[in-house]
């Protein structure tokens, strides 16, 4: 199952400096095993976001706290929450379908429709929603307020607001509780 893991890490450069080469090596191996799927640090060096395949969020805590930084206590509480199933992608680094390139998020579980495009001539209303309006999707299911949301993508809290406003229409509901039930309720019903 992928996760999202934040790693925000404590003390100072100096002090992760020492283990600096052990937590890369560490990574490194975790990749050759396929737990790390991809990551990196932020562009300030406080922390670092993961995505990590593990069997469950114990596994994964187990995972994070053999990091050579995690038994230093150079890293806060990770923050981890499950890649999201809803919109039914791959996980980065997962083939797709054949013959179709790796994409983002992880493979639809059986029984429950994909909310990728369909082949017929009419398409489900979350099929019709841009890619970009998805992972707003997403982050609002997350939990993300619009704020936040602004603050991800360095936009407005206003252009948010008009993202969703469209998201709102293409899926035929009026406010942020419909929208679970609402795409729920597309996944499962055949647009042809």
């Amino acid at each position: 199952m992928p996760f999202v893991v934040e790693l925000v890490f404590r003390g100072s450069e100096t002090d992760r400096s020492s283990f600096g080469e052990a937590h890369r090596t560490y990574w490194k191996s975790m990749a050759a095993r396929g737990i790390l799927l991809a990551g990196g640090p932020w562009r300030d060096g406080a922390g670092e976001l993961l995505v990590c395949e593990a069997r469950d969020r114990r596994t994964l805590l187990r995972i994070l706290h053999a990091d050579p930084y995690a038994r230093a206590q150079l890293v806060g509480e990770p923050r981890i929450r499950e890649w999201n199933a809803v919109l039914g992608h791959a996980a980065p680094g997962r083939p797709g379908p054949p013959g179709q390139p790796a994409q983002l998020g992880r493979p639809v579980q059986p029984g429950r429709a994909a909310l990728a495009p369909r082949e017929c001539s009419r398409r489900a209303p979350v099929a019709a929603l841009t890619a970009h309006e998805r992972r707003i999707v997403t982050m609002i299911l997350d939990g993300l307020t619009n704020k936040q949301i602004a603050a991800y993508f360095t936009v407005s809290t206003r252009a948010v607001e008009l993202h969703i406003t469209r998201i709102y229409r293409k899926l035929d509901i009026r406010r942020r509780p419909q929208l679970a039930s609402a795409i729920d309720r597309f996944a499962s019903t055949p647009a042809c």
